[in-house]
């Protein structure tokens, strides 16, 4: 994964300025390296990645939080928790961060994404509280690193300075601090041989590198950016703050800021990672142990089959000498017992080694004959003891053919897992979530809010806290529905008050038993008892409407999709839902239960996005989100295409 440069630093500090004045919510630790900041400004929220060793930016794309904080975590916030950051600040023009917090007292987290990188916690005098990595000692000062000669001060005569073997691309790439990219073009914007000794350079040529750092850095010193991400044959293969003439081929990605260009990058190549990581799910890593097993099962029917038809073969192959060895035991069966018998073979050398086990109950000895393992019976014939062992083989057949319909239907099971689109549950989207998304919601065609319960205790909630003069109050004839809020009500159109019915229609026990219709009341909130008439009694969230109410036939109508605009999943009746979504599926009264259907149409809803979406629509769309829209009881989606 790219390491971000001393420029890309520049650029991503000159940004996080507006994080100033920021106060600290929480810190994550997603070991190893990776240190997430949760940051609130009035309005705002924000998630600042520091990863040592590799990158620091804003990201709407945090990992999910541990389970258990980490000891460093938990020292992190311990002492920045609350703190308001003081200043953001990029050390020299290295890839050294300060980012000072204010509390009781300041303290500076130093993030360090060089090779080998750290971050360590410092009092206000650099004195080290802790770091991420054991490469300093509690207590002493962090030094800071040395100063390096800059792109944004270096001078002609560093260049006459500094007259010895090493190549201008070299020296460019260590001396400034710029690494080889950027060396490499300055060389190609002043038209230098990259490997041209340093002491070999004309004034014409050091003034011509001169105007190619001043051409490259001036933007880049006056915050002047370009954010981009280089793409070849769709991948990404890098992010830049300014545009590079070496790269004049590529395609590129534009964005609004380089934390932006930065996040998207990153989160790309966490995901690519992940899902190479973790490309086979538990259900698929299930299905293969049971192909895994079947397939030694068939490699042991082939064995145990083979091995008694040829058992068979060979006793009817020797079946003058079989015989005479079976006759021998019954003659001494007739003349001794078989406590005797077994002395004698065990006495004898040849016969220790012909028979193998003597069971006297069965009337059996066991004999080893040219490799052959044979049971023979003295109260069977020799051809009935041969199809002894052709029976065992018909019956190993038996399964083995089996066995062998059931590798083909777990090979199908295989390729049918495989097609399936794999969630990183280790990323999701952050935003900032509405405080009706407790509820089930959704927007009308209209734009008028229409919130609902999802249980008894939201009902109440909804009626008490939520309702007020001027809405609308739905509710289903049938019993087991939410009450649905329709907000400003009395302003909306009919097409308003018929989704608000549906919505209601869709999420009560219609949907659960199988009805695609029903009647859907509506009134206003000053209709809505909360008490029970004298002598009655109310259930928990439930109430009793009082006055006429206006009917509406209803039809049940549900569909889920994803509105890029606001990163969230958006779910209800079908014409909502293509107002506000890039993508939707529709869904109608099916077989499938709400686990099944979830995983399907966070599927279909990746595979019907643009290709340079899909891992955007992955993150938001995962199967939990989509759940939290999806109707009581069983359901498929409509024209869905396995």
């Amino acid at each position: 994964m790219k390491q971000i440069s001393a420029v890309d630093i520049r650029a991503v500090v000159e940004e996080l300025q507006d994080l100033v004045g920021a106060r600290i919510d929480k810190i994550y630790h997603n070991p190893p390296d990776e240190i997430r900041i949760r940051l609130r400004k009035p309005g705002e929220k924000f998630d600042l990645i520091l990863e040592s060793g590799k990158r620091i930016h804003l990201t709407k794309f945090p990992k999910e939080a541990p389970r258990f904080p980490s000891s460093f975590a938990m020292l992190l916030r311990k002492h920045l928790e609350g703190g308001r950051i003081k200043a953001i600040k990029q050390h020299d023009f290295d890839r050294v961060v300060f980012i000072h917090v204010e509390r009781e007292e300041e303290k500076i987290l130093v993030g360090e994404f060089f090779k080998k990188g750290n971050v360590i916690l410092c009092n206000s005098d650099f004195k080290i509280i802790m770091p991420l990595k054991p490469f300093f000692k509690i207590g002493e000062v962090y030094k800071l690193p040395k100063p390096q000669l800059s792109p944004f001060d270096v001078k002609a005569e560093d260049f006459k300075g500094f007259r010895n073997e090493t190549e201008v691309v070299r020296f460019l790439a260590t001396r400034l601090s710029i690494g080889g990219q950027y060396a490499e073009e300055i060389c190609f914007r002043a038209g230098i041989e990259k490997k041209k000794k340093v002491s070999e350079l004309q004034e014409d040529e050091i003034k011509a590198l001169m105007e190619a750092i001043k051409s490259i850095f001036g933007p880049v010193e006056r915050g002047e950016f370009k954010p981009h991400i280089l793409l070849k044959k769709g991948d990404y293969v890098d992010v830049l703050p300014v545009e590079l003439k070496i790269y004049e081929d590529f395609k590129k990605k534009y964005f609004d800021s380089f934390n932006e260009a930065l996040d998207d990058f990153y989160s790309k190549k966490i995901i690519e990672k992940a899902e190479i990581e973790e490309k086979e799910n538990k259900r698929l890593k299930k299905i293969k142990k049971r192909l895994e097993d079947q397939l030694n099962a068939k490699e042991r029917f082939e064995r145990e089959m083979g091995l008694y038809k040829r058992t068979g073969d060979f006793i009817y192959e020797n079946y003058t000498k079989i015989e005479e060895i079976i006759e021998s035991f019954r003659r001494a069966r007739e003349e001794k017992s078989w406590d005797e018998i077994k002395k004698i073979v065990k006495e004898n050398e040849s016969l220790s080694k012909l028979v193998k086990r003597i069971d006297p109950a069965k009337s059996l000895v066991v004999i080893q004959l040219n490799g052959f393992q044979i049971d023979l019976f003295l109260d069977k014939s020799i051809p009935q003891i041969a199809d002894l062992y052709y029976g065992k083989a018909k019956k190993i057949r038996q399964k083995y053919e089996g066995v062998l319909k059931a590798i083909e239907k777990t090979k199908e099971e295989i390729e049918k897992a495989s097609d399936e689109v794999k969630f990183v549950k280790s990323i999701k989207v952050s935003r900032k979530r509405e405080w009706y998304e407790r509820f089930r919601w959704f927007f009308t065609s209209e734009g008028f809010l229409v919130i609902a319960g999802r249980n008894a205790k939201m009902n109440e909630e909804i009626v008490s806290k939520y309702m007020e003069k001027g809405d609308l109050f739905f509710h289903t004839q049938v019993p087991g529905a939410p009450v649905t809020v329709l907000k400003r009500g009395v302003e909306a159109g009919d097409e308003s008050k018929l989704e608000a019915a549906q919505f209601a229609a869709t999420y009560s026990s219609l949907w659960k038993d199988g009805k695609y219709s029903g009647e859907v009341y509506y009134v206003t909130p000053e209709q809505v008892k909360r008490s029970a008439k004298p002598g009655e009694y109310l259930p928990k969230g439930s109430f009793y409407i009082e006055g006429k109410r206006n009917y509406v036939t209803a039809s049940v109508s549900c569909a889920v999709g994803v509105d890029l605009k606001n990163l969230r999943v958006f779910g209800g009746p079908l014409n909502a839902v293509k107002k506000y979504c890039d993508y939707f599926v529709e869904l109608e009264i099916g077989n499938e239960s709400p686990n099944e259907i979830s995983v399907k149409m966070a599927s279909k809803l990746v595979s019907i996005a643009k290709e340079e979406e899909k891992r955007l629509i992955r993150a938001i769309a995962t199967p939990d989100e989509v759940m939290k829209f999806l109707p009581p009881g069983k359901s498929r989606i409509k024209e869905w295409e396995d």
